[in-house]
């Protein structure tokens, strides 16, 4: 049983370390292909805050509907066995699934180890060591013009 909880403990830390090292690769992925939009990495990390959050919300709620609805009375001393099969269910099961999913959603992600090695000499290329290419033009040379660009490369997503 040890070994068990040893080895979820292990996914769920490895699913946490890749969608943390995914959002700077996606920023940068984002600036090389769209060199007009600058200063977007607010906009990133204010979504992937939010999400994270809204994702947090969603399950306690869907967990407190799945106790309200299996009969769970808070103050019982003994719960019938629809509140105890909830409870495994949500302890283990649920979660485990959910991980194994996004880890394949995070398999798919088009981002690869060859195309961080090309991201990152091109970011060389143009001037820049790591990190997005943000900082490579003064926000006060963005124009109304290169504003509307970018506009319209994130209305495409």
């Amino acid at each position: 049983m040890h070994n068990f909880l040893a080895f979820v403990f292990l996914v769920i830390v490895a699913g946490c370390s890749m969608a943390v090292s995914m959002l700077p690769d996606t920023v940068d992925d984002f600036m090389l292909r769209n060199p007009s939009c600058l200063n977007l990495e607010a906009l990133f990390y204010s979504f992937y805050v939010f999400f994270n959050k809204f994702a947090g919300g969603l399950a306690v709620g869907v967990s407190t509907l799945s106790l309200h609805f299996a009969g769970y009375h808070a103050g019982d001393c003994t719960y019938n066995h629809s509140v105890i099969l909830a409870l495994q269910l949500l302890m283990a099961p649920i979660p485990i699934s959910l991980l194994l999913i996004a880890i394949i959603i995070f398999l798919l992600h088009p981002i690869d180890e060859e195309r961080r090695k090309q991201m990152r000499m091109e970011m060389e290329a143009a001037g820049e060591g790591s990190g997005s290419l943000s900082c490579l033009l003064p926000a006060w040379k963005v124009t109304a013009e290169v504003s509307n660009e970018c506009q319209e490369e994130l209305s495409r997503f």
